[in-house]
């Protein structure tokens, strides 16, 4: 895959965060595929559609999650997962009674290429904003082919996603982070922390 799952505009961002949303009707060019998101006691919170549409993915997401999995009134990081390392198990696995650290370890990291750090891997996708009710409602538009997206994971993580946009230094308007594992972090996984809830994709 080449930068096959890149947001279109990360600056555009805040336009896609909504409480309401619709993918504009069109006849689909390529494969449809769909996941349904669960938290870790098997709880299905909602789901995410994805239509190849024009050499675009179009990407609709529907989720209700209720208030006790994970913070509400907050953005959560969103991404696909690469769930190709069987030694780390198979799709969505979870333990309710485990750590929530130890959840959905089985999806592997972000989907990325050799070399891509994070806010440019093929698997970061734009953040959700849970309401106060725990609803969530997005559409955008990703790159790629569907069919690159068989297998895969998607997660909900949950805390923020900072994109990589830490600046790190010794200047007053930068950070000196307290050991190398916040920089590494940060590259790798926008430290958006645990995986509250995942979904493999299917192609229809």
């Amino acid at each position: 895959m080449k930068q096959a799952l890149t947001i279109a505009s990360l600056a555009a961002v805040g336009a896609v965060i909504v409480t309401t949303a619709a993918v504009a009707a069109t006849d689909d060019t390529g494969s449809n595929a769909q996941s349904t998101l669960r938290l870790a006691d098997g709880t299905d919170i909602g789901s995410v559609d994805f239509r190849e549409q024009d050499g675009a993915i179009e990407v609709q997401v529907s989720l209700q999650v209720p208030p006790e999995a994970t913070a509400v009134s907050s953005f959560h990081g969103f991404h696909i997962h690469a769930n190709d390392d069987p030694a780390n198990g198979d799709g969505c696995q979870a333990d309710p009674a485990a750590e929530p650290s130890e959840w959905f370890v089985s999806a592997d990291g972000h989907l990325k290429q050799e070399g891509q750090l994070h806010g440019s891997h093929d698997g970061d996708m734009a953040p959700l904003f849970l309401d106060s009710n725990g609803s969530a409602e997005a559409a955008f538009t990703i790159e790629g082919s569907v069919d690159e997206l068989d297998g895969r994971v998607v997660i909900v993580h949950a805390g923020p996603d900072n994109f990589g946009n830490i600046p790190v230094g010794s200047e007053p308007n930068q950070y000196d982070p307290n050991s190398p594992d916040a920089v590494d972090r940060t590259q790798a996984t926008g430290n958006a922390g645990d995986r509250v809830a995942c979904g493999e994709i299917t192609v229809a």
